[in-house]
């Protein structure tokens, strides 16, 4: 409860708001970290790719959400991390 009263008290856009939400469906409760893919994210919040990708750079910005980018043991992109803040 204390991250989504958290954010919905911000003076976030309504994008920003519903990108974040999307990330505390996905979140590990105990950890508050989570993986869900940016197409994931856009399907949840009915947002474009690009439009979800700048809300997270936005929420990153601002404190928000912590990103690091996860890579596969052959090199390759996966999804990123993220852990509310």
């Amino acid at each position: 409860m204390f991250f989504y009263n958290k954010i919905v008290s911000s003076s976030l856009s309504a994008n920003a708001v519903a990108v974040y939400k999307s990330l505390l469906n996905y979140a590990n409760r105990t950890t508050w970290s989570c993986f869900p893919s940016v197409n994931r994210i856009a399907s949840d919040t009915k947002l474009s790719d690009r439009t979800v990708r700048r809300q997270l750079n936005l929420l990153v910005k601002e404190g928000y959400i912590i990103k690091i980018k996860r890579n596969r043991e052959n090199k390759g992109c996966t999804s990123n991390m993220y852990f509310l803040n």
